[in-house]
C-alpha cells in the first residue's frame, strides 16, 4: 500500500478548518481545474456520512468514487474510505491541530491503485505524481481560501 503525506499550516481558527473539510461542497472549490467534479449523492457531516462523487480526469476517465467517513472527531480528525471506486484501497486521514494560533493540517492518504502489476507500473509513472499535485493544489488552495476569508 501506497502511503503520502503532506503537511500545511493555515492561520484560521481548527473548528472553521476542520468543518471546511466535512462539507462535501468544498471539495468543488479546491480540486485542480484538470480534473472535474459533481457530486451525485451526499448526507450530512458526521460518522457515517457518505457520499458519491462522479469525476472526470484528462478529459477520457469518468468515474464514480463512493466514500464514507469512518472516523470523525471534530475538531481534530477525520478519515473517509473509499466504499468502491477507482482504487483498489484508499484512505484518507485528516489530523488538525492548534499551533500558536494556527491550525496545522495534515493530509495521510493510504491506496493501493487496481489491476495489481499493471497497477503498480501505472502508480509509479502518474498516479503517484497526480496525487501529489492534487494534495498540493487542495491544501495551498485551501489555505488561500481560508486565510482570505
Amino acid at each position: 500500500m501506497e502511503r503520502l503525506e503532506r503537511t500545511v499550516r493555515i492561520n484560521a481558527p481548527i473548528e472553521k478548518v476542520f468543518h471546511f473539510h466535512d462539507d462535501t461542497r468544498n471539495l468543488l472549490k479546491i480540486t485542480p481545474p484538470d480534473i472535474k467534479v459533481s457530486i451525485e449523492t451526499m448526507g450530512s457531516p458526521g460518522l457515517g456520512y457518505e457520499v458519491t462523487l462522479k469525476v472526470r480526469q484528462f478529459l477520457l476517465f469518468v468515474m464514480r468514487w463512493h466514500v464514507k467517513i469512518t472516523v470523525y472527531e471534530p475538531p481534530v480528525l477525520m478519515v473517509d474510505e473509499q466504499v468502491s471506486g477507482p482504487f483498489r484501497r484508499w484512505k484518507q486521514t485528516r489530523r488538525l491541530r492548534q499551533v500558536d494560533g494556527a491550525t496545522e493540517l495534515t493530509d495521510i492518504v493510504e491506496y493501493e491503485a487496481p489491476f495489481g502489476p499493471l497497477g503498480r507500473i501505472a502508480n509509479a509513472l502518474v498516479i503517484r505524481r497526480q496525487i501529489e499535485k492534487m494534495f498540493s493544489y487542495r491544501q495551498a488552495t485551501t489555505k488561500k481560501l481560508l486565510e482570505s476569508a
